[in-house]
Order: structure tokens, then sequence, then C-alpha cells
């Protein structure tokens, strides 16, 4: 017998990868825009999550780090409309942002488009199938957030 064969491997791009992750979640909604906002710029805001996510989600009274292990966080988001804050694991990679705690989902992927725009990705929605009525709710807050994401990306250009 010879060698060990290898097994096939096959990877996606963050965006892709984010269409798998909303084909697997039914009660979430992803929408895709291209930015006018260099992929820099964009995934920037991933390394202050803090700051960024109160500023482009108005939903988002403050964010805060609990823990980091490399590109693993523990995050504390408090929302104008709870009173009880939520936590969130959080899966930080080169394009890609995924946040999961046990009621909701957040994810964000992103890959350059020429140097000047960038194609971006963002998910959100609930971790169960009963929540799938909620979708074009939901749809409605994510083009909300992707236009906090294009200012916010746009305003660090500045």
């Amino acid at each position: 017998m010879g060698g060990v064969t290898a097994w096939p491997v096959a990877t996606l791009d963050p965006v892709r990868r984010l269409r798998v992750m909303a084909a697997a979640l039914p009660a979430t909604a992803l929408v895709e825009r291209v930015l006018d906002a260099p992929y820099d710029d964009v995934v920037a805001m991933w390394d202050d999550l803090e700051h960024a996510v109160p500023d482009l989600d108005p939903m988002v009274k403050s964010l805060r780090i609990l823990s980091r292990d490399g590109d693993r966080l523990r995050i504390e988001a408090r929302q104008r409309l709870m009173p009880v804050p939520v936590h969130f694991d959080v899966e930080l990679e080169p394009g890609w942002c995924w946040m999961q705690s046990r009621t909701y989902l957040v994810g964000m992927a992103a890959l350059p488009v020429g140097e000047d725009r960038t194609l971006y990705a963002h998910l959100e929605g609930a971790p169960w199938r009963l929540a799938r009525f909620t979708r074009p709710f939901v749809r409605r807050l994510v083009r909300v957030d992707i236009n906090g994401v294009e200012r916010v990306a746009q305003e660090r250009r500045r």
C-alpha cells in the first residue's frame, strides 16, 4: 500500500461562508451590498467593536469586551430597548466576524472589490426555527446596520 491519500479540502471566502450560515439558519436575514468604502476601513471596525458597533447600530447602546483570547472574544451588549445585557461569543478572522448569544446571531463578512469598494454581507436573527416569521423585520434592521457600516467606514477614511 502506498502513502496516505489526502482528503479534498474546500474553502469558502467569508461572504460565501455567511451565505451558507444563512441557508442553514432559517430564522436569520442576510443582506449583501457593495459599499463605497475600502475593505481595510470596513474590517478595521472589527478591531474596535466597543466603539464601532454602537456608532453603526442604533439599537445598541453600548458594547464592552469582557475577555479576549486571540481572535475569540466574550462581549456584553446593552440594547436601547432591553434592560438586560446580552452576552455574545465572538469569532474574528480576516473578513469575518461571527457573534453568537443564546438568543441572537450576528454575522459580518467582507471582500475587497477593487481598491475603494467592499462587498459586505450582514446576517442577523435567531438561532431557532420558530423565529423565521421575524425575517422581514430583521432584514430591515440589517439594512439600517449596513448603512451604518458604510457611514462609519467612510468617516474613518476622512
